[in-house]
């Protein structure tokens, strides 16, 4: 098995994809938290995403590689979802055990966008907390930092899924990669299971 990373854009879809492999059975990861208390420990910038990037990975590599030295929890898999993140930097870290895609959303104009995230809102989520002006700025860094992922997507043969159109569709399209992955890295592990099994026997 290996574990899944779900990064890209805020309200991208990242949480909903991971909360279909969390009833699945992987542990869900949601790095928000985490990110804004190292934002006020570090007085950083919500909006360095270039600075924090390295940081949010090098804390997953963390979170993974401590996992498979863990004595009492080393059976359990991970679904880690987080914005702030760019392709480079998880490549990195040579992350062999997991799964990583990107959502984001490069090809909806800020507008439109916001209309789409007021229809969906509820009130425990961040963006009803913002005015309308307020968030389509936000909404425009988000294009701009989802055009930078797919294009570092792209150079880096890494997976991207855009929502910016038939969010479901794409979150369907993204769940299946990463299940067809998984399928893949167990048959892996069952050959060399068998293939050692064989060698000792």
């Amino acid at each position: 098995m290996k574990h899944i990373i779900i990064a890209g854009s805020p309200r991208a879809g990242k949480t909903t994809l991971a909360l279909y492999f969390h009833k699945i059975g992987f542990v869900h990861y949601k790095m928000d938290s985490i990110k804004r208390a190292m934002f006020k420990a570090l007085s950083l910038n919500i909006y360095d995403w270039h600075i924090i990037s390295p940081m949010i990975a090098s804390m997953i590599s963390t979170i993974v590689l401590e996992n498979s030295s863990d004595k009492v929890f080393n059976n359990e898999y991970y679904c880690i979802d987080t914005c702030h993140l760019y392709p480079i930097d998880i490549i990195n870290a040579n992350l062999d055990n997991a799964i990583v895609v990107f959502l984001g959303y490069p090809n909806i104009n800020s507008e439109e966008k916001t209309k789409l995230i007021r229809k969906y809102d509820d009130s425990n989520i961040w963006t009803t907390k913002m005015d309308n002006s307020q968030l389509i700025h936000d909404i425009d860094l988000c294009i701009q930092y989802s055009e930078e992922v797919k294009k570092q997507c792209e150079e880096l043969n890494v997976p991207f899924f855009d929502t910016s159109y038939d969010f479901n569709k794409t979150l369907d399209d993204a769940r299946r990669y990463i299940e067809n992955e998984l399928i893949k890295s167990e048959k892996t592990y069952e050959l060399t299971r068998r293939k050692i099994n064989s060698y000792y026997n």
